[in-house]
């Protein structure tokens, strides 16, 4: 019986797994989703060669020396690493690690909170439907795993165990240097006290133990922020982050979630029962969980990006909720005595060892040279977004100049191509700023005066679509294609 046990796998545990393959198998869905990780990749590399996190931009030529606050330096060393040991199957499998081991963290706070087995898995099972509109191989998923991490830190010291409060400054050293959303640290944890402070709205507050730790951590935490390569200046990069209101508009992941798409009904759907949670449960919600949930509600409409933050801080609440709300109002009902049973049975169960197993698969299938993915492509840049073969061709036939790319290509192109070449632009638009971003939007649109951005850079060549208006007009002009595919076009100017 023991080693049935030992080998019956938890519910959540089966969650847990399907969370990781998941992400396994949709690994070329998310390494191809832009041109972020192949900069990423390259500023890790490059840290470890120097020894020295770059504080200016070396990448693009019309930005050298510009300020580049390191705000996700950690993060980029991190992704370097594992790509230099085991490529973009490492990436994957370590992305979908770090996804695994976040949701691990919720679903015990979901139990925790909620107190009922299904109201946990059910509720997390919908948070990870709802995370799943931006799980990408970039910085943001280790604040995914910080934020649910820092969360059930606060829990535990509001039960009253204020001892381990020292944790929190050291973890916020780390997630300032790993990600530049460490701010949600500090706004979290703001949250908790003030949403203690009007639960007990009195001047005892400030005497109580719970309270002088989460002041004494808070204060810590704000301090630990200054701790990085960048000093004080990181609060100005992150003040300046998603601030331009032209940039904004620009990048599709910083826009205002569209309900029309099928991804992300799942938010709208634990939005909904959190609301009805609240109103037919019978116990009081803390001022805490009501905050929590209105403020990161707010956030995750403003912008599409912050949903699965949304997802990760509201599941436990949501499923507190629920919890209370069937407890209440269906007490005796068959379903509690079902859910009675199976989760003393699921408690008796182990089978951790097959979350370890389906991890082994996964990199022995992934190291031996198998496509996990429906398509069978792998885990590579496919040529069908990014300009391999050119990228290729570049390298075995070099030209002069400045050149002009194509904005989602540039990360790409850095990681192929410098220093040999420097481009004109990437995804990094907190770096270019409004002037030198709409520079490039003037060329592509074929806007008046758009030569004039050719001449003032001195740009020789351009490596775009071939099926860009761009390519036609400059073919126009008298430029010569001297290379072409079905994804790129290289032409130089006669």
């Amino acid at each position: 019986m023991k080693l049935l046990h030992f080998f019956l796998p938890r519910l959540e545990y089966i969650l847990l797994i399907a969370v990781f393959w998941g992400i396994v198998i949709g690994g070329p869905r998310i390494l191809n989703f832009d041109g972020d990780l192949p900069r990423h990749i390259l500023t890790g590399n490059l840290i470890l060669q120097t020894h020295r996190v770059p504080t200016t931009d070396s990448f693009s030529f019309r930005t050298i020396g510009y300020p580049s606050i390191p705000h996700e330096w950690l993060s980029q060393v991190l992704f370097a690493v594992v790509y230099n040991w085991l490529g973009l199957d490492g990436i994957v499998l370590f992305t979908a690690l770090i996804i695994m081991l976040t949701w691990g963290v919720v679903y015990r706070q979901a139990l925790y909170k909620s107190n009922s087995f299904f109201s946990a898995l059910i509720i997390t099972a919908l948070g990870v439907a709802t995370s799943q509109i931006h799980v990408l191989p970039r910085p943001h998923i280790y604040t995914y795993l910080l934020t649910a991490a820092w969360i059930a830190l606060l829990e535990v010291v509001r039960a009253g165990k204020s001892q381990i409060s020292w944790t929190l400054p050291v973890m916020m050293l780390l997630w300032v240097n790993i990600h530049g959303m460490f701010i949600l640290g500090l706004i979290i944890l703001s949250i908790y006290l003030i949403g203690d402070l009007l639960e007990n709205p009195s001047l005892t507050w400030f005497n109580t133990k719970a309270a002088r730790s989460l002041l004494i951590a808070a204060g810590l935490s704000l301090i630990a922020t200054f701790f990085s390569p960048s000093g004080s200046k990181i609060w100005e990069a992150i003040a300046s982050l998603g601030s331009n209101a032209y940039i904004t508009s620009r990048v599709p992941e910083y826009q205002s979630p569209n309900f029309h798409m099928p991804e992300t009904w799942p938010f709208i759907v634990i939005l909904l029962i959190t609301v009805i949670g609240f109103a037919r449960s019978t116990k009081k919600t803390s001022w805490t969980d009501l905050l929590m949930v209105v403020s990161f509600t707010g956030i995750a409409l403003y912008t599409g990006r912050l949903i699965p933050l949304f997802a990760i801080v509201v599941t436990p609440i949501t499923a507190k909720a629920l919890g209370d709300w069937t407890r209440s109002e269906f007490p005796n009902n068959r379903l509690s005595f079902l859910e009675e049973n199976i989760s003393r049975i699921n408690s008796t169960a182990n089978g951790s060892i097959w979350i370890f197993t389906m991890v082994l698969i996964a990199a022995v299938l992934l190291r031996s040279g198998h496509a996990l993915d429906a398509e069978g492509r792998g885990n590579v840049f496919d040529q069908r977004f990014f300009p391999v073969e050119a990228a290729a061709w570049l390298e075995i036939h070099p030209q002069e100049g400045h050149m002009f790319n194509h904005f989602d290509w540039g990360g790409y192109l850095l990681l192929k191509l410098w220093p040999n070449y420097q481009i004109f632009m990437d995804g990094h638009t907190h770096i270019y700023g409004e002037a030198l971003t709409r520079e490039y939007e003037q060329v592509v649109t074929l806007d008046d005066g758009w030569q004039k951005i050719f001449k003032q850079y001195n740009i020789t060549w351009a490596i775009i679509p071939p099926d860009w208006p761009l390519s036609k007009e400059l073919r126009a002009d008298g430029w010569k294609i001297v290379y072409q595919d079905q994804t790129a076009a290289i032409l130089v100017i006669k």
